[in-house]
């Protein structure tokens, strides 16, 4: 399943993109294996967004977006959920097919990861799609979406820096 299969027309769209001196599937076991430990900026923004400040566990940045977001993956280097992240502790809800989810009150969102031959390297990308299933909850996650986006960007891109740095010092 790809991001096109889950959200072809999202509400919201974010990428980002960074080369790397790796082959495409070095790229993407690195950015798969990066922790949050690696990403400082990453970890003050998400202290500020839960005002909890504590010590990253050591696991993939992957397997917390999955855990603690709540996006489960749905195809190769595509994660996906639906969500309601404008209340106060957010919620989410699991479905089979995000696709197909219509409930009105929700977004779904939909992230993919990819790694394409660029030169000696790779362009190792992320890009994120939301949409929303109703007008409300359209609304609701723009007004979300202006406080968090710039944080949500930044992330992504201290993500991608910890891979290109992973695969300089020959991590997977």
């Amino acid at each position: 399943m790809t991001l096109d299969d889950v959200l072809p027309e999202p509400d919201w769209r974010t990428r980002h993109e960074r080369r790397v001196a790796a082959p495409p599937d070095a790229a993407l076991a690195a950015a798969c294996s990066v922790t949050l430990a690696e990403m400082p900026l990453a970890v003050v923004l998400l202290a500020l967004r839960t005002l909890r400040v504590r010590r990253p566990p050591p696991v993939p940045f992957m397997q917390l977006v999955e855990q603690g977001v709540g996006l489960a993956r749905v195809g190769d280097g595509v994660w996906a959920g639906v969500q309601r992240p404008w209340r106060a502790h957010g919620e989410t809800r699991r479905v089979e097919d995000v696709a197909a989810f219509v409930e009105p009150g929700w977004v779904k969102i939909a992230m993919g990861l990819t790694a394409t031959p660029d030169g000696d390297g790779a362009l190792l990308a992320t890009e994120t799609r939301i949409a929303a299933t109703s007008d409300d909850a359209r609304r609701a996650f723009g007004r979300y979406w202006l406080v968090v986006r710039l944080g949500s960007d930044l992330v992504r891109v201290s993500w991608l820096r910890a891979a290109g740095r992973r695969v300089t010092v020959g991590r997977p």
